[in-house]
């Protein structure tokens, strides 16, 4: 089965994305034994003037940006990535200043929101996939209806998927039936061992789906689910005990990172070498637009673009239950 890219969000630059092949040391960054938390010894972050720290939770995969990064700064501005456990909350890592910002699901740290306390950067959606065994009837089908899913049990809040949530909701009461609850789970890999087991089926984004792929478990996109997005994001207030001189220049940091995961260019104008030339008299740089650092008009691309026409997938007959 095809996977298909993130799509971009609109902006003033379609966002580069991130790749599949990550450094070892930008998703494990620690030695800790098993079962101990990263976060029980990660220190605070020093002024992002000298170093950056982005955090990113699981499934999201930076090294293409962080590679960026390194190879336009270097030695000069360090680049710490801080990968997240499943179970860590991105926007306390962010207030406890382990790290300067955090690339995050909104869906899943609904604070980030807030924009009198977070910025934040629209990069790119993810497609919702349902994770279930490989020999269940569903995977008959290229992709997977929500009215499909009426009949299974997700190991999931209700709440996440209210499309799914009121079909489920008729179809019990057409049964006769009650919901059972759902068991202990600390995080998206307990849930999908629970899927293993025959226990329900899972959404997820499909990142997260491949973070956790089993030979004994497949995934298929559900078309008319929302998708989830990706962001990155950042306190908006600098800290007390900083100067506004500090608090610049440390924004400067991170607008330098936003150009890079945006796809700016070294040379362009909103990056580090518009503080090198004046910029002429008259014209201001604009922090964001409708254009790409080039310049030029952003077009969608055909990877990006909506999928239509696609035909209607052949459905499966369920076995007996």
């Amino acid at each position: 089965m095809s996977h298909q890219p993130p799509h971009p969000l609109p902006g003033d630059a379609a966002p580069e994305h991130p790749t599949a092949d990550v450094e070892a040391s930008d998703v494990h960054g620690t030695d800790d034994e098993p079962g101990t938390s990263a976060s029980a010894h990660r220190p605070t972050v020093r002024p992002a003037t000298g170093g950056l720290s982005v955090a990113f939770v699981p499934g999201v995969m930076p090294s293409k940006w962080f590679g960026r990064w390194r190879e336009r700064f270097g030695a000069r501005i360090p680049l710490d990535p801080v990968p997240l456990e499943e179970d860590e909350d991105p926007l306390a890592v962010l207030q406890r200043r382990e790290a300067h910002a955090a690339l995050l699901r909104p869906e899943a740290a609904p604070g980030s929101r807030d924009r009198d306390r977070w910025n934040a950067v629209a990069l790119y959606r993810e497609r919702p996939v349902v994770v279930l065994p490989a020999d269940h009837v569903l995977t008959l089908l290229e992709e997977v209806p929500v009215a499909e899913l009426a009949g299974e049990r997700l190991l999931q809040d209700p709440a996440e998927l209210p499309a799914w949530a009121r079909l489920r909701a008729e179809h019990l009461l057409a049964a006769r039936e009650t919901e059972r609850e759902l068991p202990a789970m600390r995080h998206t890999g307990d849930a999908v061992e629970l899927v293993a087991a025959g226990l329900g089926l899972l959404v997820v984004p499909m990142s997260l789906a491949r973070l956790h792929h089993r030979k004994d478990l497949v995934h298929r996109p559900v078309p008319d689910l929302p998708e989830t997005e990706v962001h990155l994001v950042w306190p908006r207030l600098p800290e007390p005990q900083a100067s506004g001189e500090q608090a610049a220049a440390e924004e400067a940091v991170i607008q330098e990172f936003v150009g890079i995961t945006r796809g700016r260019r070294a040379g362009s104008s909103r990056g580090e070498a518009a503080q090198e030339r004046p910029a002429p008299a008259g014209k201001r740089g604009r922090v964001s637009g409708d254009r790409t650092a080039a310049g030029s008009r952003r077009t969608r691309s055909p990877s990006s673009a909506p999928h239509r026409g696609r035909k209607t997938p052949r459905r499966g007959r369920r076995s007996p239950r």
